[in-house]
């Protein structure tokens, strides 16, 4: 097996993220909402072996992230910028801060994808940065990296949380043959 890889969304990421930042008022601390969209897709994934962004993980070194939400909060991947620029602002340094800049909407999101963001704020809103990163550096598939950064397959994060070998390579056939219908299915 090659490993499971998925396709980011760039709409349904801002969509996400949105709905977050305006649950919350319209902004929130970066590290606390990054976290939040993290906590949500792996939450998704164990249910639909599907992650709401599509987004790639990296481990860094306050925990996991989804990498290219993660590269957009800094005003990097110039290629997938603007639609997420249009309603999310790029972090603010000085106050590691993130705001809503216009609502997207959720017409994208499932309404049991909108449920785990749902679950997922509701949790975690009151957590300040010490106590998410105590959360984070206590979950199973979190790795010590430094300074640096590392790539998570998503067969560690199932594997470190639980899923047999043989459940891992269930989801993979799974997520190949979805893969292979959409590319049949797909009008160029």
């Amino acid at each position: 097996m090659c490993g499971m890889r998925f396709q980011f969304n760039q709409i349904k990421a801002t969509q996400a993220g949105a709905h977050l930042l305006k649950r919350n008022g319209g902004n929130m601390d970066m590290y606390i909402w990054i976290k939040m969209l993290y906590l949500a897709d792996k939450e998704s994934m164990f249910k639909w072996e599907e992650p709401i962004t599509g987004d790639s993980i990296a481990s860094l070194q306050y925990g996991p992230v989804l990498s290219t939400v993660y590269d957009l909060t800094k005003g990097d991947c110039p290629t997938l910028r603007e639609y997420w620029q249009t309603y999310i602002s790029d972090a603010d340094c000085e106050a590691n801060r993130i705001s809503l800049k216009a609502d997207p909407g959720v017409r994208d999101l499932s309404k049991a994808e909108i449920k785990i963001l749902d679950s997922v704020f509701e949790e975690f809103k009151g957590f300040s940065f010490a106590e998410m990163k105590s959360h984070i550096h206590g979950l199973p598939e979190y790795e010590e990296v430094g300074g640096g950064s590392k790539d998570m397959p998503v067969e560690h994060l199932l594997r470190t949380n639980g899923k047999s070998t043989e459940e891992i390579q269930e989801a993979e056939k799974g997520h190949i043959q979805m893969r292979v219908a959409e590319m049949l299915f797909t009008k160029t």
